[in-house]
């Protein structure tokens, strides 16, 4: 079991760093619940059934570049090898900003069926901020003019 979660969760990051809408669905159960805690303001920080998942998706094509994601590691957890644990990394550009937008990922994900019900993504949403060409400045620190 375990080996064929990770392989759905490969599809999964592959599809997504194509930014391939298609085999991105296939990896999805209909009940499927996106959760992104660390999101910033203006995307949703949790996101249900696959229909709504594929539509959020859908609509990256417009904002950024294929995501490119490399450097996999995933980990089917022992006691639960329907449970994987991944780290990613993405090389991309935000379309409007032309800023580059290079992430480091931490996901959990349960794969039932062949296909994904659950997964959490957590990553830096300071970078992605930046990226967008907004900025994030400790209190007391001066902004760049």
């Amino acid at each position: 079991m375990s080996r064929d979660a990770t392989e759905v969760v490969r599809r999964y990051l592959d599809a997504v760093g194509a930014l391939d809408l298609e085999a991105l669905a296939e990896t999805f159960a209909g009940d499927v619940v996106m959760d992104l805690p660390y999101a910033p303001p203006g995307f949703p920080r949790r996101v249900e059934g696959k229909d709504d998942v594929t539509a959020f998706f859908a609509g990256l094509p417009a904002m950024i570049t294929p995501l490119r994601f490399h450097d996999y590691r995933l980990d089917a957890l022992a006691d639960d090898p329907g449970s994987v644990v991944a780290q990613y990394a993405s090389d991309a550009r935000i379309l409007t900003t032309d800023k580059p937008y290079r992430n480091s990922y931490i996901a959990r994900f349960q794969v039932r069926g062949g296909v994904i019900t659950w997964f959490a993504e957590h990553f830096d949403p300071i970078t992605l901020v930046e990226a967008l060409g907004g900025s994030v400045t400790m209190p007391g620190q001066e902004v760049p003019a």
